[in-house]
């Protein structure tokens, strides 16, 4: 179980092809607790990405892996997702909008998988529609760009929403996704992020490995 208080730099993989993925695994695998994984189908989120997910059980410390679905249908994923067990897996509220899936998607996966569960939400969905979950999952996840690609537009009403999901509970793990970097790390962590999920400014420029272990340093330094 994640400890709601453990600060956590996640590495985050966006790739159309199982060879880049693989490459960029391998990159950081050994120097990350867990390493999230992106699933997009070009639905829910543009930017569609290699969805083979049982072949991650191929990949070096596969215990590591963080599944984040951003898919149209993820009753569709359900059992991929139970093959591969996940270290956690994360799924967006809005895509089970008028399916009626969520609860049953979410007690299958308690049962069938010892993975944390997450729930995510986009940039404009009202943090409020999280509380009526919260007994199905381990912890909460808040988006800071809309859903699919790297390199977007960073919402400020982030800092807010986080800071107020943090005054209600206290005791929850928070993850933030889509632009995590030098610049927002230590805002969010004082704002109340303890789950940091980041693409670009690991793998965009310079050594992943470095720019993990200097992000850690700042969101350790947020807590000083």
């Amino acid at each position: 179980m994640t400890d709601p208080k453990a600060l956590e730099v996640v590495p985050a993989i966006l790739r159309k092809t199982y060879e880049a993925l693989l490459e960029d695994w391998h990159k950081v695998c050994r120097f990350a607790d867990h390493v999230q994984i992106d699933i997009t189908d070009g639905i829910f989120a543009g930017n569609g990405t290699f969805r083979e997910i049982r072949r991650f059980k191929q990949l070096e410390n596969s215990q590591k892996i963080e599944l984040h679905l951003m898919v149209h249908q993820p009753a569709a994923y359900v059992d991929d997702v139970c093959d591969l067990n996940p270290a956690r897996c994360i799924l967006h509220l809005e895509s089970f909008a008028g399916t009626g899936d969520l609860a049953g998607v979410f007690e299958t996966l308690r049962n069938e998988t010892q993975s944390e569960l997450a729930l995510a939400v986009n940039p404009r969905s009202p943090r409020e529609r999280l509380n009526e979950y919260l007994g199905m999952i381990d912890y909460v996840m808040f988006l800071a760009v809309d859903p699919g690609y790297a390199n977007q537009p960073f919402d400020q009403n982030i800092y807010q929403r986080i800071g107020a999901f943090r005054e209600q509970y206290k005791e929850w793990p928070i993850a933030v996704d889509g632009h995590v970097n030098k610049e927002t790390i230590v805002p969010l962590v004082k704002a109340g992020a303890t789950i940091l999920c980041t693409n670009t400014a690991i793998f965009s420029q310079g050594d992943p490995v470095e720019n993990l272990t200097q992000l850690k340093l700042l969101a350790e330094s947020a807590e000083s």
